[in-house]
């Protein structure tokens, strides 16, 4: 894991993740300091029903903001707050991060929500979507997103982000990290990129059947009788392989459209 410095980065890659965002004056000069490498996200819950972001931003006479990096509103508009380390972490444990330390580690998530009154479709999505684009852009996956209440559940008490089941949420962010670039395609790009893969497809596959239906192939391998070289085998596998992933892209897409 290489460090990536401050994540200056986070308005554009959450715009280029689809999600309406707002830039908190300020924000790239905000901060505790420098990160060290970013292991990953701390998903947490502001604790009240309608948090501003300015509180976020600069925090209490007892704890100076910034409190998080991003803050994400029930309707899920996302407000980048600081892009230095923020005070959201606390003491606490996690494999792969420094006991106690996680705060120059990992970027904050604080969403509007009291714990206890449910998660809406519209900030759960915006949840799920900020953490699959900063894990991108990062190059990590769903299993470096943790709860606060993961992270310092026993050492603070800390139960955020209350009613919500972590592995699940990791398994949608997962989800979500396998469409790519086409969360941040509008529906017209989807459909005509859609068009494209079904003509590849229908291609490869003519192509492939063809090529198997006028050799003389003789030994049997991976379902097929083969009587070509080491070469031209490996050149079929290959599109097989192709053909395969056009298959799931395909089936993505298909059921988003």
């Amino acid at each position: 894991m290489s460090w990536t410095g401050d994540p200056v980065w986070l308005a554009d890659v959450l715009r280029a993740e689809g999600l309406r965002v707002v830039e908190f004056p300020g924000w790239r000069e905000r901060g505790h300091g420098d990160f060290g490498e970013i292991w990953g996200i701390i998903a947490h819950h502001t604790g009240g029903s309608h948090t501003p972001s300015s509180e976020i931003a600069y925090g209490f006479a007892h704890l100076a903001g910034p409190l998080s990096q991003l803050h994400l509103d029930r309707d899920g508009t996302v407000t980048v707050v600081a892009a230095g380390v923020s005070w959201h972490a606390g003491r606490g444990r996690w494999p792969g991060l420094p006991e106690d330390d996680a705060n120059f580690h990992t970027i904050g998530i604080e969403a509007v929500n009291n714990g206890t009154e449910g998660w809406s479709r519209e900030q759960y999505d915006a949840y799920v979507g900020c953490c699959a684009a900063i894990l991108r852009r990062i190059g990590h996956g769903a299993d470096r997103v943790i709860g606060h209440k993961e992270w310092a559940g026993t050492k603070q008490g800390k139960w955020d982000p209350g009613g919500m089941d972590m592995d699940r949420f990791r398994a949608d962010i997962a989800e979500r990290l396998k469409g790519g670039v086409l969360m941040a395609l509008s529906d017209v790009e989807q459909r005509e990129l859609l068009d494209k893969l079904r003509r590849v497809h229908f291609e490869l596959t003519y192509g492939f059947q063809s090529r198997v239906a006028d050799s003389e192939y003789r030994d049997t391998v991976a379902g097929y009788v083969l009587n070509s070289d080491a070469a031209d085998y490996r050149n079929e596998q290959r599109l097989k392989a192709v053909e395969l992933k056009i298959d799931r892209l395909l089936d993505a897409m298909e059921g988003r459209i």
